[in-house]
């Protein structure tokens, strides 16, 4: 029997990455075609440069057409924390006497719970941080059980119209006639952290090129998103404008900081295309350090304001391209916040990068909706 196969859209703050892909052995995934398509990105306002956006989507959309060797009619594509919001809403439903729990009675407590609050966001991710029975039993899945009463706490992600409108019209212009958007952070959140923590409670840090996600998780839910305009490219940044350098040679210069050596106050780094410039390690250690504390002054002043107080032993899970490969980079951010920090990744061969945490987690969660 041939396998199954979806077409998904991961939308980065740097890049887009389109994929088909099918379930393999042991919940590993078979990828039929990956393209990389990099952009201006986006911002908390939007779109930096909408009409490059759409001209990407577009290369992306018609690579997955030709990859797929056959009418593309459905593409799933991964919204960014930047245009969701996350709402999150107790509900309660009671029998005339006490039943048997059914999915049905779950989509009954979700309808009751929610309506969308205006014509400028759609639902398009909803599920479950805990629910309550009658005798105050709490659970991740109450089907089967018996109650007069289910209660829960429920957490819906709503998307933007302006970017479900926008992403829709480019697909429908190239004959994809069905669009589902999923939110990226809700897809990291189920599959790179295993249940067991996220009954307790978790802390996913997805830190990209331009942009950063804070989520705090429960059970299947999000209960707290924060997008910062940060990311690995505001490391760069600040090197390029502290010793006068290109942007390209920022990078380069990036990848060889590390926060965990000790380093003599008369210690240089150097790049291999200026051999002639030498930069001191101190400097560049404090240079580095000092755009990560900007990250965790965010953190720590939004999680203060979250009024719900996380646990010591709730570790800070790291993923995403844009920090993870600064070597003492979760270390320095662990110092400053007082939580444990951990990286975290797909546990897939070949595929075992925080980079590839996004599109994977795109995957994974659209192959389980579907039953792939």
């Amino acid at each position: 029997m041939q396998k199954k196969q979806v077409a998904v859209i991961d939308i980065g703050s740097s890049k887009i990455t389109a994929g088909l892909c099918e379930r393999g052995i042991n919940k590993t995934f078979i990828i039929k075609g990956k393209f990389n398509f990099e952009y201006d990105g986006f911002g908390l306002d939007g779109f930096y440069d909408v009409a490059q956006f759409t001209k990407t989507l577009e290369q992306a959309i018609q690579s997955l057409k030709n990859s797929a060797g056959s009418k593309l009619n459905c593409v799933y594509i991964g919204v960014p924390s930047a245009f969701t919001k996350v709402v999150v809403k107790n509900s309660q439903i009671s029998f005339s006497k006490k039943k048997k729990i059914t999915g049905e009675d779950i989509d009954a407590l979700f309808d009751s719970a929610f309506l969308v609050p205006s014509d400028s966001y759609a639902l398009i991710n909803r599920s479950a941080i805990v629910y309550e029975l009658d005798d105050f039993r709490q659970l991740a899945n109450p089907i089967g059980n018996y109650s007069e009463i289910l209660k829960g706490r429920l957490s819906f992600v709503l998307c933007e119209n302006d970017f479900y409108n926008l992403v829709k019209s480019v697909c429908n212009n190239l004959g994809v006639q069905k669009v589902e958007c999923v939110s990226s952070a809700l897809c990291q959140s189920l599959y790179l952290i295993e249940p067991e923590l996220r009954d307790r409670i978790a802390i996913l840090l997805d830190v990209g090129y331009i942009s950063t996600t804070l989520m705090v998780i429960q059970g299947d839910g999000i209960i707290l998103q924060k997008t910062f305009e940060y990311g690995g490219g505001y490391v760069s940044g600040m090197l390029a404008e502290k010793f006068d350098l290109d942007y390209l040679d920022a990078e380069k210069l990036k990848k060889k900081v590390s926060l965990s050596a000790r380093k003599s106050a008369d210690s240089f780094e150097t790049i291999d295309d200026l051999s002639d410039r030498y930069f001191n390690s101190l400097e560049v250690k404090e240079t580095v350090k000092y755009s990560l504390d900007t990250l965790c002054e965010s953190i720590a002043e939004t999680i203060a304001d979250f009024g719900y107080v996380l646990p010591d032993y709730v570790p800070l899970l790291l993923t995403g391209g844009g920090i993870t490969f600064i070597r003492g980079a979760k270390e320095h951010i662990s110092n400053r916040l007082g939580y444990i920090v951990e990286v975290v990744a797909p546990k897939v061969p070949m595929l075992n990068s925080p980079t590839e945490s996004s599109f994977l987690s795109l995957c994974d969660v659209v192959l389980e909706h579907n039953n792939y």
